[in-house]
């Protein structure tokens, strides 16, 4: 079959991998270069802690394929499993770790509730006052811009193509079926489209007459010059009101030795259209940012910071991905990660390549239907 794959973030490339190695003739354009929208501004962090309990075999499932692509392709992308501490502020945030503890536990997982004696024994640095923290010890990274890259030189090998600088202004319907997408006077063919466009979606779906409700929030991050090694884990934040809401912390050192942190203490979304402006992060980000930071890692005290950035992330209302057919027949979603997409990109390939071979999927999908949102329902 011949398939566009629109967007070459992380999830884009990873669907064009899975469908080029299924056999399908697929071409993935992209507005801009690969991975430089908030795929090339991600942490990307691979774990299951504290994420949703229902997703978990698909978590554990795209993890162990995390794993195995990095194996198999050399680890090019700089895959390191090096686990995650959530810290807990509050005596009261101990039913909360106790509760997704117990969640994991039950599906098959290793986290645990450790004391801060137990916790610095993991991360020395992590000299802050806190009042416990869980142990996430299979959690994983990788380099954003190498995994973009590895996942497309794969879809290359297995014979896709890749535009870059092309911007697809439509969907080219013919009845009730998807025939290609339009960039600019280009009409470019395909008998499937999948959109990995994140906050680009809305627009691109209503050009096939498909409402979404997806919204861009901004996501921001600093980062230090680099330093001899700190830190070991990613750290960040046990919340009990709310999840990504309600704000959170994540703190990684990575290879280069840069310390990559953020803290976001009241999120929100922004407006329509503004994911294509790069505005400067927020002041009260920076201060709230830097602030845990050296809370946490009083050693850090004095360190430069080197960068930061903004990117827009796509949200839906459940924080949940839309991965599946929507609207006219040979249309796919592949968007809307809530802020913690990058970990399930090799699951949503599987999916999206499931779902054109009519083929089972390995893990519960409905909790991503489309249908749960749309307007209009998909045509088979």
């Amino acid at each position: 079959m011949n398939v566009v794959v629109v967007g070459s973030g992380i999830v884009g490339a990873a669907v064009a991998s899975a469908l080029a190695r299924r056999g399908h003739a697929v071409r993935v354009i992209e507005q801009n270069a690969p991975g430089s929208a908030v795929s090339g501004g991600s942490l990307a962090c691979l774990g299951t802690h504290m994420i949703d309990a229902e997703e978990i075999p698909a978590l554990r499932w795209a993890c162990d394929a995390w794993a195995d692509f990095a194996a198999e392709t050399g680890n090019a992308m700089e895959y390191r499993r090096c686990g995650q501490i959530r810290f807990l502020d509050h005596e009261h945030e101990r039913a909360t770790a106790r509760h997704w503890i117990a969640r994991e536990r039950d599906a098959g997982l290793r986290p645990a509730l450790l004391e801060p004696a137990e916790i610095r024994a993991i991360e020395p640095a992590l000299e802050g006052p806190i009042v416990a923290a869980t142990w996430s010890p299979d959690d994983a990274v990788v380099n954003p811009f190498f995994a973009v890259r590895t996942f497309l030189a794969d879809a290359r090998a297995h014979g896709a193509l890749v535009h870059s600088g092309t911007t697809v202004s439509a969907i080219d319907v013919a009845g009730e079926r998807v025939i290609g997408v339009r960039a600019g006077s280009e009409r470019i063919a395909g008998d499937a489209v999948v959109l990995a466009t994140g906050p680009w979606t809305a627009p691109l779906a209503r050009t096939a007459g498909v409402d979404l409700p997806i919204v861009p929030r901004k996501a921001q991050c600093c980062a230090t010059v680099s330093v001899a090694p700190t830190i070991r884990t990613v750290v960040g934040a046990c919340r009990d009101d709310g999840g990504v809401h309600s704000g959170y912390t994540q703190i990684q050192q990575v290879a280069s030795g840069q310390i990559l942190f953020n803290t976001v203490l009241g999120a929100g979304v922004s407006a329509t259209g503004s994911y294509d402006a790069i505005p400067e992060i927020d002041r009260a980000f920076l201060r709230d940012s830097v602030a845990t930071l050296l809370r946490l890692f009083p050693r850090l005290a004095g360190i430069e910071l080197l960068r930061s950035w903004v990117r827009y992330e796509a949200v839906t209302p459940d924080d949940r991905f839309l991965i599946g057919r929507a609207g006219p027949a040979g249309l796919f979603l592949a968007a809307g990660d809530g802020g913690t997409g990058f970990v399930r990109a090799p699951a949503i390939g599987r999916v999206i390549a499931d779902l054109l071979d009519d083929a089972p999927a390995p893990f519960r999908t409905d909790l991503y239907d489309p249908l749960r949102f749309t307007s209009r329902p998909a045509v088979a």
